[in-house]
């Protein structure tokens, strides 16, 4: 997101200080959130808040998409940034549930990994979107990327125990 800001600077003919919100809006939400998100999958489940984060997350980012003012776009990535703690909170917790002793590390370094790799990657797809399909395609991508990775959660994920649930 980081890539569109000067476009969305001019699309909504923004000063850079409103549309720097676009992110900051985002980063303090999600870091602020992640232990009560947390604490919330020990208490409901691990899996129901991750699957719950998925859709907050899919449909915030159609509003993203087609927000029609900057202030749109910031309202709609603080809600983006709560799918986002829900499955960023939780996706540690479902990992070590699920995974034998022997491979828990492999698991959490793979998805280390593949959280970095997304971050390396993520500019320069951004960049190649934006020139091709405009800054509204940042977050239009969510949304199939988003779908199937809620489909595959849902049938691969499996639910917590009831005695796992500290209700």
């Amino acid at each position: 997101v980081n890539i569109i800001l000067p476009v969305v600077s001019v699309t909504f003919e923004s000063d850079v200080a409103t549309v720097e919100w676009v992110v900051t809006v985002y980063l303090l939400l999600v870091s602020g959130l992640l232990l009560s998100f947390g604490r919330l999958g020990d208490l409901r489940g691990h899996k129901l808040v991750y699957l719950a984060g998925f859709g907050v997350f899919i449909a915030s980012s159609v509003l993203c998409g087609f927000a029609p003012t900057v202030v749109v776009l910031i309202a709609a990535r603080a809600l983006q940034s709560l799918g986002a703690a829900m499955r960023l909170a939780n996706s540690p917790a479902i990992l070590i549930k699920n995974f034998p002793a022997k491979q828990r590390g492999q698991a959490l370094g793979l998805q280390a990994t593949m959280t970095y790799l997304g971050l390396t990657v993520g500019p320069s797809l951004g960049g190649w979107l934006t020139s091709h399909y405009g800054w509204r395609s940042v977050f239009y991508i969510n949304i199939p990327v988003g779908l199937l990775a809620l489909l595959l959660s849902f049938y691969f994920i499996p639910w917590d125990a009831a005695g796992e649930r500290h209700e």
